[in-house]
């Protein structure tokens, strides 16, 4: 084996090789920071998404506890006031199972569809709220300055059981969805139940 004497390169190989280490760790940095932001920014946009649906929330309460045939909120659009005012009303079905919301079939909603208690997709007592809601309040825009920000919110009463014991309560299932229509993955699903005593 022969052993080398001159040594000259070397220490430009050893630059390369220390150069080669620096640039994968800035790179890894780099990463993690890339990485770091991305889910910051996810965060504020579940944040923004969650605080419209509390929104959503409070004006659904709001609507049932003050008896109001329309919404106090300027800028929501309510699909069926026949309908959403016989969930407030009404148990979703009596005791022998006949189901009491009629004023809740054959009325077109926001995308055209029939509700109807008859057609599985399109149940009026869907606890999915983009399926026949009570309310939609758009986006902010010029038309509509009191819009929650970029989020459609989409509020339905799906639900009312009737409670009867010393008093006599309505047990209402209130489901929110609200989404961001530029970018879909932006969104918050809520279902709740509250509790409203009638007598």
């Amino acid at each position: 084996m022969k052993m080398l004497k001159n040594e000259d390169g070397f220490g430009l190989a050893m630059t390369m090789v220390f150069a080669v280490i620096a640039l994968a760790l800035t790179g890894g940095l780099l990463f993690v920071v890339m990485q770091e932001s991305k889910l910051s920014g996810s965060t504020k946009r579940y944040s923004s998404a969650m605080e419209a649906a509390r929104g959503g929330v409070s004006i659904a309460k709001d609507f049932i506890i003050s008896g109001k045939i329309t919404p106090s909120y300027a800028g929501m659009v309510m699909q069926n006031a026949n309908c959403t005012n016989a969930r407030i009303s009404n148990a979703t079905y009596d005791p022998d199972n006949t189901y009491l919301w009629g004023a809740c079939d054959s009325y077109t909603d926001y995308n055209g569809v029939i509700c109807t208690n008859v057609n599985p997709n399109y149940y009026a007592t869907s606890a999915d709220p983009k399926v026949c809601p009570d309310f939609i309040l758009p986006p902010y825009s010029a038309a509509n300055p009191l819009g929650l920000g970029d989020y459609t919110v989409y509020i339905k009463l799906a639900d009312n059981k009737l409670i009867v014991t010393a008093n006599t309560y309505s047990l209402i299932t209130i489901s929110v969805y609200v989404e961001n229509p530029t970018l879909i993955k932006e969104s918050v699903s809520m279902m709740f139940l509250y509790l409203l005593r009638i007598s």
